[in-house]
């Protein structure tokens, strides 16, 4: 799927039919014929729209090596995805993202869908999103990569609290099933934001682009955004990992306690299977004969099952 973008007279962000001067070239799971045209009539490598294809691919940039130079600058970030895990619960996965910026155009190419994109285009300031100035769009853009990661970790981090919650009355394993979820998830993004990171300090660093003080003010708010991340994620997996012991400490316990109380009320209720398994025997005993026998013998069954409770409450094994 190819989009295609452009600003209007008041500056917002303007869908239309047909590729123009200066606009934004939104791809999403390129064809084979996608990148060869996109290849073809921007004259850029086809390598920089398919990296995409390999979701494994690594953060890089190319194009600003000036004993190397290109027909374009290509800048590939990793960003997160949610999805759901093989065992049914949350999880996340990162995927690559492209940046090319050609003389006439800047074009954006993933192999899934990104939230991000939606915000970005909805974005309110955007008015200040000129298309024509291809370093800045590319720039802010970055920001809602980075941006994107810090999204992800604050719902995990709620995830985590709803966790806690449940911790009071856990016995079973999916709370610690959950954790896994979210240890992947954190393993992942830990990953990604140290690879991108590396490529935000290059194209800090490039003599021929991003170069001014307008630039170098949204790569700091790209950097710092990326650290934040950085710290979430590893805070986060410190306190999962302690979390992980604690939740199967406390799913032991919590199974103790649901043995212990069974285990009250089975020697509770055993009390009147003796006293009638007694009473069932085809022998003499005590008040066989009285017209009450049986109404007695309840009597004295239950006084002696409310004693034995009040034992076991007393001390505190009931």
């Amino acid at each position: 799927m190819i989009e295609y973008f452009i600003n209007d007279a008041a500056g917002r962000l303007l869908p239309v039919d047909q590729p123009q001067k200066n606009c934004w070239i939104n791809v999403e799971r390129p064809t084979h014929a996608d990148i060869q045209m996109l290849a073809s009539n921007y004259n850029i490598p086809a390598s920089y729209i398919s990296a995409v294809l390999d979701n494994r691919e690594k953060a890089r940039v190319d194009g600003i090596d000036p004993l190397r130079p290109q027909s374009a600058l290509h800048l590939l970030l990793q960003f997160p995805r949610s999805q759901t895990s093989p065992l049914g619960y949350l999880t996340y996965a990162t995927y690559p993202i492209s940046f090319v910026l050609t003389d006439s155009a800047v074009i954006t190419i993933s192999n899934e869908p990104a939230a991000f994109i939606h915000d970005f285009i909805m974005s309110g300031d955007q008015t200040a999103i000129k298309i024509s100035d291809r370093q800045d769009f590319v720039l802010r853009f970055g920001w809602y990569v980075a941006h994107s990661f810090v999204k992800a970790l604050s719902d995990t981090e709620v995830a985590t609290r709803s966790l806690e919650r449940q911790l009071t009355t856990a016995t079973h394993n999916d709370q610690l099933y959950k954790i896994m979820a979210m240890q992947k998830a954190l393993t992942v993004f830990t990953s990604a934001l140290t690879d991108n990171r590396p490529v935000l300090d290059q194209i800090s660093a490039a003599p021929d682009y991003f170069n001014g003080p307008k630039f170098q003010e949204l790569l700091s708010q790209i950097i710092i955004e990326t650290e934040q991340a950085q710290t979430m994620a590893s805070i986060q997996s410190d306190i999962l990992g302690q979390f992980s012991n604690m939740v199967s400490a406390v799913v032991s316990n919590n199974l103790n306690e649901v043995m212990k109380l069974l285990t009250s009320i089975t020697l509770v209720m055993t009390i009147p299977t003796i006293i009638g398994g007694i009473y069932g025997m085809n022998v003499g005993l005590p008040f066989a004969h009285l017209a009450h026998a049986f109404s007695l013998i309840m009597g004295v069954t239950i006084v002696i099952c409310i004693a034995t409770a009040m034992t076991l409450r007393r001390h505190d094994w009931f």
